[in-house]
Protein backbone atom coordinates (compact mmCIF):
# COMPACT_ATOMS: atom_id res chain seq x y z
CA UNK A 1 0.00 0.00 0.00
CA UNK A 2 1.33 3.47 -0.90
CA UNK A 3 2.24 5.67 2.05
CA UNK A 4 0.17 8.82 2.42
CA UNK A 5 2.14 11.95 1.59
CA UNK A 6 2.67 14.44 4.39
CA UNK A 7 2.24 18.19 4.16
CA UNK A 8 5.08 20.61 4.88
CA UNK A 9 3.35 21.62 8.13
CA UNK A 10 3.15 18.02 9.33
CA UNK A 11 6.88 17.47 8.78
CA UNK A 12 7.75 20.79 10.44
CA UNK A 13 5.55 19.87 13.40
CA UNK A 14 7.69 16.88 14.39
CA UNK A 15 10.85 18.96 14.72
CA UNK A 16 9.07 21.69 16.69
CA UNK A 17 7.51 19.08 18.98
CA UNK A 18 10.84 17.43 19.73
CA UNK A 19 12.60 20.73 20.39
CA UNK A 20 9.77 21.59 22.84
CA UNK A 21 10.51 25.34 23.09
CA UNK A 22 8.30 25.98 26.11
CA UNK A 23 9.62 23.01 28.02
CA UNK A 24 13.19 24.10 27.36
CA UNK A 25 12.48 27.56 28.74
CA UNK A 26 10.78 26.05 31.79
CA UNK A 27 13.69 23.81 32.73
CA UNK A 28 16.99 24.64 30.99
CA UNK A 29 17.37 28.37 31.62
CA UNK A 30 18.27 27.95 35.29
CA UNK A 31 21.17 25.69 34.37
CA UNK A 32 22.29 28.10 31.66
CA UNK A 33 22.18 30.98 34.16
CA UNK A 34 24.32 28.97 36.56
CA UNK A 35 27.03 28.76 33.90
CA UNK A 36 26.63 31.89 31.76
CA UNK A 37 25.29 34.36 34.33
CA UNK A 38 23.26 37.13 32.76
CA UNK A 39 24.49 36.13 29.27
CA UNK A 40 21.84 33.39 28.98
CA UNK A 41 20.20 34.92 25.85
CA UNK A 42 23.61 35.23 24.17
CA UNK A 43 24.39 31.60 24.96
CA UNK A 44 21.14 30.52 23.29
CA UNK A 45 21.89 32.63 20.22
CA UNK A 46 25.38 31.16 19.82
CA UNK A 47 24.12 27.64 20.47
CA UNK A 48 21.41 28.12 17.85
CA UNK A 49 23.91 29.38 15.28
CA UNK A 50 26.04 26.29 15.88
CA UNK A 51 23.02 24.00 15.47
CA UNK A 52 22.09 25.72 12.21
CA UNK A 53 25.42 24.65 10.69
CA UNK A 54 24.72 21.05 11.64
CA UNK A 55 21.21 21.52 10.27
CA UNK A 56 22.71 22.54 6.92
CA UNK A 57 24.52 19.18 6.81
CA UNK A 58 21.25 17.34 7.47
CA UNK A 59 19.47 19.38 4.80
CA UNK A 60 22.16 18.95 2.15
CA UNK A 61 22.38 15.21 2.66
CA UNK A 62 18.60 14.90 2.82
CA UNK A 63 18.24 16.67 -0.51
CA UNK A 64 20.49 14.16 -2.27
CA UNK A 65 19.92 10.92 -0.40
CA UNK A 66 16.37 9.48 -0.34
CA UNK A 67 15.11 6.97 2.18
CA UNK A 68 13.62 6.89 5.66
CA UNK A 69 15.90 6.73 8.64
CA UNK A 70 17.37 10.23 8.86
CA UNK A 71 21.08 10.05 9.73
CA UNK A 72 21.02 6.28 9.20
CA UNK A 73 20.06 6.67 5.53
CA UNK A 74 22.40 9.61 4.95
CA UNK A 75 25.52 8.08 6.44
CA UNK A 76 24.95 4.70 4.78
CA UNK A 77 25.66 6.53 1.54
CA UNK A 78 28.17 9.04 2.88
CA UNK A 79 30.26 6.91 5.25
CA UNK A 80 29.37 3.38 4.21
CA UNK A 81 27.30 0.66 5.84
CA UNK A 82 29.16 0.82 9.16
CA UNK A 83 28.81 4.59 9.45
CA UNK A 84 25.12 4.38 8.65
CA UNK A 85 24.52 1.62 11.17
CA UNK A 86 26.31 3.49 13.99
CA UNK A 87 24.26 6.61 13.23
CA UNK A 88 20.94 4.78 13.27
CA UNK A 89 21.82 2.63 16.27
CA UNK A 90 22.84 5.71 18.26
CA UNK A 91 19.63 7.54 17.35
CA UNK A 92 17.53 4.64 18.64
CA UNK A 93 19.16 5.05 22.08
CA UNK A 94 18.54 8.81 21.95
CA UNK A 95 14.87 8.52 21.09
CA UNK A 96 14.20 5.83 23.70
CA UNK A 97 15.86 7.87 26.46
CA UNK A 98 14.18 11.09 25.32
CA UNK A 99 10.79 9.36 25.34
CA UNK A 100 11.13 8.03 28.88
CA UNK A 101 12.85 11.14 30.31
CA UNK A 102 10.38 13.65 28.87
CA UNK A 103 7.45 11.47 30.01
CA UNK A 104 8.84 11.71 33.54
CA UNK A 105 8.87 15.50 33.48
CA UNK A 106 5.30 15.46 32.10
CA UNK A 107 4.31 13.57 35.24
CA UNK A 108 6.16 16.08 37.39
CA UNK A 109 4.53 19.15 35.83
CA UNK A 110 1.13 17.45 35.73
CA UNK A 111 1.39 16.89 39.48
CA UNK A 112 2.24 20.58 39.99
CA UNK A 113 -0.61 21.67 37.71
CA UNK A 114 -3.22 19.46 39.38
CA UNK A 115 -1.91 20.56 42.77
CA UNK A 116 -3.38 24.00 42.09
CA UNK A 117 -6.80 22.33 42.30
CA UNK A 118 -6.02 20.27 45.38
CA UNK A 119 -5.40 17.05 43.46
CA UNK A 120 -2.31 15.17 44.60
CA UNK A 121 -2.02 11.85 42.81
CA UNK A 122 1.05 9.62 42.53
CA UNK A 123 3.53 10.96 39.97
CA UNK A 124 4.56 7.45 38.80
CA UNK A 125 0.94 6.79 37.82
CA UNK A 126 0.83 10.01 35.79
CA UNK A 127 4.02 9.03 33.96
CA UNK A 128 2.88 5.52 33.06
CA UNK A 129 -0.55 6.75 31.96
CA UNK A 130 1.11 9.41 29.78
CA UNK A 131 3.27 6.76 28.08
CA UNK A 132 0.32 4.42 27.50
CA UNK A 133 -1.81 7.30 26.19
CA UNK A 134 0.89 8.49 23.81
CA UNK A 135 1.35 4.98 22.44
CA UNK A 136 -2.38 4.71 21.74
CA UNK A 137 -2.50 8.15 20.14
CA UNK A 138 0.53 7.39 17.95
CA UNK A 139 -1.37 4.43 16.45
CA UNK A 140 -3.68 6.96 14.81
CA UNK A 141 -0.99 7.63 12.20
CA UNK A 142 1.88 10.03 11.69
CA UNK A 143 -0.41 12.71 10.21
CA UNK A 144 -2.48 12.79 13.40
CA UNK A 145 0.63 12.52 15.58
CA UNK A 146 2.38 15.52 14.06
CA UNK A 147 -0.73 17.72 14.06
CA UNK A 148 -1.55 16.76 17.64
CA UNK A 149 2.01 17.49 18.79
CA UNK A 150 2.05 20.85 17.01
CA UNK A 151 -1.29 21.84 18.54
CA UNK A 152 0.05 21.12 22.02
CA UNK A 153 3.20 23.16 21.39
CA UNK A 154 1.27 26.10 19.91
CA UNK A 155 -0.81 26.27 23.09
CA UNK A 156 2.33 26.22 25.23
CA UNK A 157 4.17 28.83 23.15
CA UNK A 158 1.15 31.14 23.18
CA UNK A 159 0.90 31.06 26.99
CA UNK A 160 4.61 31.67 27.49
CA UNK A 161 4.62 34.44 24.88
CA UNK A 162 1.98 36.33 26.88
CA UNK A 163 4.06 36.11 30.06
CA UNK A 164 7.18 37.20 28.15
CA UNK A 165 5.47 40.30 26.73
CA UNK A 166 4.16 41.25 30.16
CA UNK A 167 7.63 41.03 31.74
CA UNK A 168 9.34 42.98 28.97
CA UNK A 169 6.67 45.72 28.90
CA UNK A 170 6.89 45.96 32.68
CA UNK A 171 10.66 46.33 32.40
CA UNK A 172 11.38 43.37 34.63
CA UNK A 173 13.00 43.90 38.01
CA UNK A 174 15.03 47.01 37.16
CA UNK A 175 14.22 48.02 33.59
CA UNK A 176 15.12 46.73 30.14
CA UNK A 177 18.83 46.53 29.41
CA UNK A 178 21.24 45.27 26.74
CA UNK A 179 23.54 43.75 29.38
CA UNK A 180 22.38 40.13 28.79
CA UNK A 181 23.61 40.41 25.19
CA UNK A 182 26.96 41.96 26.13
CA UNK A 183 29.69 39.25 26.26
CA UNK A 184 31.88 41.46 28.47
CA UNK A 185 29.73 40.39 31.43
CA UNK A 186 31.18 36.88 31.22
CA UNK A 187 34.08 34.88 29.83
CA UNK A 188 34.51 32.48 26.95
CA UNK A 189 34.38 29.64 29.47
CA UNK A 190 31.15 30.75 31.15
CA UNK A 191 29.52 31.42 27.80
CA UNK A 192 30.61 28.00 26.55
CA UNK A 193 29.14 26.38 29.65
CA UNK A 194 25.83 28.11 28.99
CA UNK A 195 25.91 26.86 25.40
CA UNK A 196 25.75 23.28 26.67
CA UNK A 197 22.26 23.95 28.04
CA UNK A 198 21.42 25.80 24.84
CA UNK A 199 22.39 22.80 22.73
CA UNK A 200 20.27 20.58 24.97
CA UNK A 201 17.33 22.88 24.22
CA UNK A 202 17.77 22.41 20.46
CA UNK A 203 18.19 18.63 20.72
CA UNK A 204 15.72 16.78 18.54
CA UNK A 205 15.50 19.40 15.79
CA UNK A 206 16.52 16.65 13.35
CA UNK A 207 13.37 14.65 14.15
CA UNK A 208 11.61 15.70 10.95
CA UNK A 209 14.35 14.01 8.90
CA UNK A 210 12.94 10.62 9.97
CA UNK A 211 9.65 11.25 8.13
CA UNK A 212 10.65 13.80 5.45
CA UNK A 213 10.74 11.11 2.71
CA UNK A 214 6.97 10.77 3.18
CA UNK A 215 6.42 14.44 2.35
CA UNK A 216 4.98 15.65 -0.93
CA UNK A 217 8.22 17.55 -1.58
CA UNK A 218 10.88 15.83 0.60
CA UNK A 219 13.79 18.17 -0.22
CA UNK A 220 11.80 21.29 0.57
CA UNK A 221 10.20 19.69 3.63
CA UNK A 222 13.48 18.80 5.29
CA UNK A 223 14.97 22.23 4.57
CA UNK A 224 12.02 24.19 5.93
CA UNK A 225 11.37 21.84 8.85
CA UNK A 226 14.91 21.59 10.21
CA UNK A 227 16.23 25.10 9.58
CA UNK A 228 12.83 26.63 10.32
CA UNK A 229 12.55 24.83 13.66
CA UNK A 230 16.03 25.98 14.72
CA UNK A 231 15.49 29.58 13.63
CA UNK A 232 12.13 29.77 15.39
CA UNK A 233 13.55 28.21 18.55
CA UNK A 234 16.61 30.49 18.51
CA UNK A 235 14.52 33.67 18.33
CA UNK A 236 12.02 32.35 20.86
CA UNK A 237 14.76 31.27 23.28
CA UNK A 238 16.57 34.59 23.02
CA UNK A 239 13.46 36.67 23.76
CA UNK A 240 12.07 34.43 26.51
CA UNK A 241 15.43 33.94 28.27
CA UNK A 242 15.98 37.71 28.12
CA UNK A 243 12.61 38.19 29.81
CA UNK A 244 13.58 35.65 32.46
CA UNK A 245 16.90 37.36 33.17
CA UNK A 246 15.43 40.85 33.54
CA UNK A 247 12.42 39.37 35.34
CA UNK A 248 14.67 38.11 38.11
CA UNK A 249 16.98 41.11 37.65
CA UNK A 250 20.56 41.16 36.39
CA UNK A 251 21.74 41.62 39.98
CA UNK A 252 19.71 38.60 41.10
CA UNK A 253 20.94 36.09 38.53
CA UNK A 254 21.99 33.68 41.30
CA UNK A 255 18.33 33.45 42.32
CA UNK A 256 17.39 32.46 38.77
CA UNK A 257 20.23 29.92 38.62
CA UNK A 258 19.02 28.31 41.85
CA UNK A 259 15.33 28.27 40.93
CA UNK A 260 13.67 24.91 40.31
CA UNK A 261 10.75 26.58 38.50
CA UNK A 262 11.77 30.02 37.18
CA UNK A 263 8.66 30.48 35.05
CA UNK A 264 6.39 29.74 38.01
CA UNK A 265 8.12 32.42 40.05
CA UNK A 266 7.91 34.98 37.24
CA UNK A 267 4.27 34.20 36.45
CA UNK A 268 3.28 34.67 40.09
CA UNK A 269 5.34 37.84 40.53
CA UNK A 270 4.35 39.69 37.37
CA UNK A 271 0.81 38.44 36.79
CA UNK A 272 -0.52 36.36 39.65
CA UNK A 273 -0.99 32.81 40.84
CA UNK A 274 -3.55 32.12 38.14
CA UNK A 275 -0.88 32.69 35.46
CA UNK A 276 1.34 30.10 37.12
CA UNK A 277 -1.47 27.59 36.52
CA UNK A 278 -1.41 28.31 32.79
CA UNK A 279 2.40 28.13 32.72
CA UNK A 280 2.34 24.73 34.42
CA UNK A 281 -0.26 23.53 31.92
CA UNK A 282 1.90 24.85 29.07
CA UNK A 283 4.87 22.91 30.44
CA UNK A 284 2.79 19.71 30.53
CA UNK A 285 1.67 20.10 26.92
CA UNK A 286 5.16 21.05 25.70
CA UNK A 287 6.90 18.06 27.22
CA UNK A 288 4.09 15.73 26.14
CA UNK A 289 4.61 16.94 22.58
CA UNK A 290 8.36 16.41 23.03
CA UNK A 291 8.27 12.77 24.04
CA UNK A 292 5.39 12.12 21.64
CA UNK A 293 7.66 13.37 18.86
CA UNK A 294 10.61 11.30 20.10
CA UNK A 295 8.40 8.20 20.20
CA UNK A 296 7.38 8.64 16.57
CA UNK A 297 10.87 9.53 15.34
CA UNK A 298 12.33 6.49 17.09
CA UNK A 299 9.73 4.20 15.56
CA UNK A 300 10.56 5.33 12.04
CA UNK A 301 14.29 4.79 12.67
CA UNK A 302 13.52 1.25 13.88
CA UNK A 303 11.33 0.62 10.84
CA UNK A 304 14.10 1.74 8.49
CA UNK A 305 16.74 -0.41 10.19
CA UNK A 306 14.42 -3.42 10.42
CA UNK A 307 13.87 -3.21 6.67
CA UNK A 308 17.65 -3.41 6.22
CA UNK A 309 17.89 -6.52 8.35
CA UNK A 310 19.37 -5.01 11.53
CA UNK A 311 16.26 -5.57 13.62
CA UNK A 312 13.45 -8.10 13.57
CA UNK A 313 11.20 -7.75 10.48
CA UNK A 314 8.25 -7.44 12.88
CA UNK A 315 9.46 -3.92 13.73
CA UNK A 316 9.42 -2.94 10.07
CA UNK A 317 5.78 -3.82 9.52
CA UNK A 318 3.45 -0.94 8.65
CA UNK A 319 -0.18 -1.23 9.71
CA UNK A 320 -3.43 0.26 8.47
CA UNK A 321 -4.18 2.77 5.75
CA UNK A 322 -1.87 5.26 7.51
CA UNK A 323 1.04 2.79 7.16
CA UNK A 324 2.05 3.21 10.81
CA UNK A 325 4.98 1.29 12.40
CA UNK A 326 2.79 0.22 15.34
CA UNK A 327 5.09 -2.57 16.53
CA UNK A 328 8.06 -0.20 16.79
CA UNK A 329 5.89 2.33 18.61
CA UNK A 330 4.76 -0.35 21.07
CA UNK A 331 8.33 -1.50 21.67
CA UNK A 332 9.63 2.00 22.48
CA UNK A 333 6.65 2.70 24.73
CA UNK A 334 7.11 -0.62 26.50
CA UNK A 335 10.85 -0.05 26.99
CA UNK A 336 10.16 3.47 28.28
CA UNK A 337 7.71 2.13 30.87
CA UNK A 338 10.11 -0.65 31.86
CA UNK A 339 13.01 1.77 32.30
CA UNK A 340 10.91 4.06 34.45
CA UNK A 341 9.60 1.23 36.62
CA UNK A 342 13.10 -0.18 37.18
CA UNK A 343 15.04 3.04 37.68
CA UNK A 344 12.37 5.56 38.56
CA UNK A 345 10.07 3.61 40.88
CA UNK A 346 12.27 0.82 42.25
CA UNK A 347 15.37 3.00 41.97
CA UNK A 348 13.65 5.75 43.98
CA UNK A 349 14.69 8.46 41.50
CA UNK A 350 12.53 11.59 41.48
CA UNK A 351 10.86 12.61 38.23
CA UNK A 352 13.12 15.65 37.79
CA UNK A 353 16.31 13.69 38.42
CA UNK A 354 15.06 10.93 36.14
CA UNK A 355 14.58 13.53 33.40
CA UNK A 356 18.05 14.96 33.95
CA UNK A 357 19.73 11.54 34.06
CA UNK A 358 18.11 9.94 31.03
CA UNK A 359 18.11 13.20 29.09
CA UNK A 360 21.88 13.41 29.59
CA UNK A 361 22.32 9.77 28.54
CA UNK A 362 20.39 10.53 25.36
CA UNK A 363 22.52 13.57 24.57
CA UNK A 364 25.73 11.55 24.15
CA UNK A 365 24.56 9.41 21.21
CA UNK A 366 22.76 12.40 19.70
CA UNK A 367 25.90 14.54 19.73
CA UNK A 368 27.79 11.59 18.22
CA UNK A 369 25.23 11.46 15.40
CA UNK A 370 25.55 15.21 14.83
CA UNK A 371 29.32 14.80 14.54
CA UNK A 372 28.95 11.89 12.12
CA UNK A 373 26.44 13.76 9.95
CA UNK A 374 28.80 16.72 9.64
CA UNK A 375 31.64 14.37 8.69
CA UNK A 376 29.30 12.56 6.33
CA UNK A 377 28.42 15.80 4.54
CA UNK A 378 32.09 16.60 3.97
CA UNK A 379 32.87 13.09 2.68
CA UNK A 380 29.76 12.72 0.51
CA UNK A 381 30.12 16.00 -1.33
CA UNK A 382 33.87 15.55 -1.74
CA UNK A 383 32.95 12.44 -3.74
CA UNK A 384 30.10 14.10 -5.63
CA UNK A 385 31.81 17.18 -6.95
CA UNK A 386 28.93 18.02 -9.29
CA UNK A 387 26.93 19.15 -6.26
CA UNK A 388 29.87 20.55 -4.29
CA UNK A 389 29.84 23.99 -2.70
CA UNK A 390 32.59 25.11 -0.31
CA UNK A 391 30.43 27.05 2.14
CA UNK A 392 27.67 24.44 2.43
CA UNK A 393 29.80 21.31 2.21
CA UNK A 394 33.03 22.26 3.97
CA UNK A 395 32.70 25.45 6.01
CA UNK A 396 29.26 24.74 7.50
CA UNK A 397 29.94 21.11 8.52
CA UNK A 398 33.34 22.02 9.99
CA UNK A 399 31.77 24.75 12.15
CA UNK A 400 28.94 22.39 13.12
CA UNK A 401 31.50 19.71 13.98
CA UNK A 402 33.50 22.02 16.23
CA UNK A 403 30.39 23.26 18.03
CA UNK A 404 29.24 19.69 18.73
CA UNK A 405 32.64 18.50 19.93
CA UNK A 406 32.73 21.18 22.64
CA UNK A 407 29.85 19.87 24.81
CA UNK A 408 31.11 16.30 24.37
CA UNK A 409 34.51 17.29 25.74
CA UNK A 410 32.98 19.47 28.47
CA UNK A 411 30.85 16.57 29.71
CA UNK A 412 33.78 14.15 29.78
CA UNK A 413 36.53 16.32 31.24
CA UNK A 414 36.88 17.13 34.02
CA UNK A 415 35.13 13.92 35.05
CA UNK A 416 31.64 14.87 36.33
CA UNK A 417 30.29 13.78 39.72
CA UNK A 418 28.18 10.64 40.19
CA UNK A 419 26.01 9.48 38.57
CA UNK A 420 26.90 11.60 35.53
CA UNK A 421 30.37 10.05 35.37
CA UNK A 422 28.87 6.67 34.39
CA UNK A 423 26.52 7.92 31.66
CA UNK A 424 29.13 7.92 28.84
CA UNK A 425 29.63 4.21 29.50
CA UNK A 426 25.95 3.60 28.70
CA UNK A 427 26.68 4.74 25.15
CA UNK A 428 29.79 2.54 25.02
CA UNK A 429 27.79 -0.51 26.13
CA UNK A 430 25.07 0.33 23.60
CA UNK A 431 27.66 0.56 20.80
CA UNK A 432 29.21 -2.76 21.86
CA UNK A 433 25.76 -4.37 21.64
CA UNK A 434 25.47 -2.74 18.23
CA UNK A 435 28.69 -4.44 17.11
CA UNK A 436 27.13 -7.83 17.83
CA UNK A 437 23.95 -6.82 15.97
CA UNK A 438 25.99 -5.66 12.98
CA UNK A 439 28.13 -8.81 12.89
CA UNK A 440 25.07 -11.06 13.25
CA UNK A 441 23.41 -9.32 10.33
CA UNK A 442 26.53 -9.69 8.18
CA UNK A 443 26.83 -13.37 9.17
CA UNK A 444 23.19 -13.94 8.23
CA UNK A 445 23.73 -12.35 4.83
CA UNK A 446 26.78 -14.54 4.21
CA UNK A 447 24.77 -17.70 4.93
CA UNK A 448 22.04 -16.60 2.53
Amino acid sequence: MQKKQLSLLEVFALSIAMVAPTGAMAFNTAGAANMAGINVPLAFILGGIGVIFTGISFVELGRRIPGEGSAYAYNRRALGEKGGFVSGWALILTYITFTTSSAAIVGNFLNVFLGHFGIHGPIPLYIIVALVLSDWLSHQGIEFSTRFALTLEIIAVFVLAILTVIIVVHGGDAGNTSAPLNPSHGTLGTLGGGMIFALMSFAGFEGAATIAPRAKKPAKAIRVALIGAVLFAMVFYCIVSYAEVIGFGTKNIAKMAGSSAPLNYLATRYVGGWMAIFIDFASVTSYFACFFGALNAGAFIMEAMANKGYMHPWLGELKGDKQTPTHALDLISGLSILLYVVFGIFGHISATNYYNYFGTIGMYPLLLVYVLVNIGAIVYFAKHREHFGFWKHVAAPVVGLLVMVFPIYSNLWPVPAKPYNIFPYVLIVWLVIGIFVYVARKHGQAED
